[in-house]
């Protein structure tokens, strides 16, 4: 008897539909397709009134801990959808908390897109996490949006 409400408890556990947490977190699909989104606005209305949307933590680039950023040509943040406090500092150089000098590989983006791996703040639950982001080249400005790894 016992026995049986173990495995059933068991079964019921394997099958139960995952916490809501995991729905809370972005995927690398969606952060592609965010990419693509601000790349798609920026083409229809331009750099001003793209780049104040993005800026907007309540408008259409952020998404649960998805966001967009914008590198110029400058190698400059001109655009962050989490952190506007970020606009104006340099990618050259930039690293994450284990040294690497992700922000170079981020300027380096390709016109096809690119993934670049780092640790980076989650700025939903403030915790230091693996993010991979989508970077993509275009006309100079990098678009990126990165998720965070499970």
């Amino acid at each position: 008897m016992i026995k049986r409400i173990a495995i059933r408890l068991l079964v019921l556990l394997f099958f139960a539909p995952l916490p809501a947490a995991a729905a809370e977190r972005g995927t690398a699909e969606e952060a592609r397709v965010l990419v693509e989104k601000a790349i798609a606005r920026y083409k229809a209305v331009g750099t001003h009134k793209t780049f104040a949307e993005i800026n907007n933590p309540a408008g259409p680039f952020v998404d649960r801990d998805l966001y967009v950023f914008v590198v110029g040509p400058d190698h400059k943040i001109i655009a962050h959808g989490a952190d506007k406090g970020r606009v104006g500092e340099s990618m050259v150089g930039f690293k994450d908390v284990d040294g690497k000098a992700f922000g170079d590989e981020i300027i380096a983006a390709s016109a096809d897109g690119n993934w670049v791996e780092y640790k980076f703040e989650n700025f939903t639950n403030k915790k230091t996490e693996t993010k991979i982001s989508f970077v993509k080249n275009v006309d100079g400005f990098v678009f990126g949006s990165g998720y965070y790894k499970p």
